[in-house]
């Protein structure tokens, strides 16, 4: 599988890359450690009418950390595109080499949209999954992670938001029933 996923990579770095380099830098770094999506998250709790957005925001990102960083990245512990390709050259270098898989930039972002999504005004939901999606292809742009990285990040940043929606909704509901 190494091998189509890395020409995939290679053909991103050959082809796509060059003038927009330093857009694609600045957008994979809202994905550094969740940390743009955790502010935003915190920040929104400040208004009763956000609360519930930045809530299940911080919620999702929690669960998503936990079953990226916690289990699967120390489970599969795979090598990413530029250890295994030497062709290919990666344009951030602060990234562990052997935590390729699940992309948790692809994870942060998706989980966080994703709960945005949920509970914002439609404009600016799909304003935050194209975001998330760009997070996402900028990972691939950088050369740090195959496609299946970046497709099981999405897929699980999408449940853990669905998850923490279900919980926040819920709790919500539970407490406008006790008024």
């Amino acid at each position: 599988m190494n091998q189509w996923e890395a020409g995939i990579v290679l053909w991103v770095q050959e082809h796509l890359r060059g003038a927009a380099d330093g857009f694609w830098i600045l957008i994979t770094r809202l994905g550094d450690v969740g940390i743009f999506f955790i502010l935003l998250g915190i920040f929104l709790l400040f208004w009763k009418k956000t609360r519930p957005i930045g809530l299940t925001m911080l919620l999702a990102l929690l669960f998503e950390s936990l079953i990226l960083n916690g289990v699967l990245k120390a489970a599969v512990v795979r090598p990413r595109p530029f250890i295994v390709n030497k062709e290919i050259i990666p344009l951030v270098t602060n990234v562990s080499p052997y935590r390729s898989f699940p992309s948790g930039h692809s994870g942060a972002s998706f989980a966080a949209m994703f709960a945005l999504y949920r509970w914002a005004p439609k404009k600016i939901g799909i304003f935050g999954i194209v975001l998330a999606m760009m997070v996402a292809v900028s990972r691939l742009y950088m050369g740090v992670h195959y496609p299946t990285d970046i497709i099981t990040g999405c897929v699980i940043g999408w449940i853990s938001s669905v998850w923490a929606h279900y919980i926040v909704n819920n709790w919500r509901q539970a407490r406008e029933r006790r008024k």
